[in-house]
This record gives C-alpha cells, sequence and structure tokens, in this order.
C-alpha cells in the first residue's frame, strides 16, 4: 500500500496528540513514532494498513530507553514496551483495536481545537 498524503498528515498529527499509552498512564510525552497495527495483533503479521496507526514514544514502539536510562528503569517507570513484551504491553494498555480508537477520537477532538 503506498503511502499518500492523508496518511502523511495523520502521522503529522500524533506529536499533537502524545504517545497512547503514556497518555493512559497520565503522563504526556509528545515524541511519538507511527506504529502500524498487524493482523492479530501479532509481531510479523501482515500490517492492517496505514490508516490503521496509533502515535507511541521511543520506548513504548521500540525499547528506547529516554536517554541515561535503562531498560530496567523504562520498564519500572513507564509501564512495559511494545517491543520487549506485547502481551504486558496489550494488558495494561488496552488491544490494538482499543488504541487506534483512542487515537481516533483524540485526532477528530484535536481536529476541532
Amino acid at each position: 500500500m503506498n503511502i499518500t498524503a492523508a496518511h502523511r498528515a495523520r502521522w503529522s498529527r500524533f506529536p499533537g496528540i502524545g504517545c497512547v499509552a503514556c497518555r493512559k498512564d497520565e503522563r504526556f510525552n509528545f515524541n511519538t513514532q507511527a506504529h502500524h497495527l498487524n493482523v492479530g495483533g501479532k509481531a510479523g503479521q501482515k500490517r492492517r494498513g496505514h490508516d490503521e496507526t496509533i502515535p507511541l514514544c521511543p520506548w513504548h514502539h521500540q525499547a528506547l530507553p529516554p536517554q541515561g536510562k535503562t531498560q530496567a528503569w523504562a520498564t519500572e517507570y513507564m509501564g512495559p514496551s511494545l517491543a520487549l513484551s506485547s502481551k504486558a504491553f496489550r494488558a495494561r494498555y488496552g488491544t490494538d483495536d482499543e488504541l487506534l480508537a483512542m487515537t481516533n477520537e483524540l485526532l477528530t477532538t484535536f481536529d476541532r481545537l
């Protein structure tokens, strides 16, 4: 699937709403990356498409802890990373569909401002 201007526009709005996992923990991290959801919520499976993306910070997306911090610190203080423990991540933050719905709702609200 080709990336369109609409996809880029969606992703460009992600920093405005922040990482959805951090947000669920009542933290606001606006350094985000677009995470593509996969069929069945399993790593290595086919992507669901460019419209089915959620904003995650580097820790929650790729297990990259904040500068000067360890993965152990980040896990304790920031919660599980999707890259290291998808089961723990989904148990704490919700299913892919729940996080996508949250993202889409936040984007709609963001667009109204």
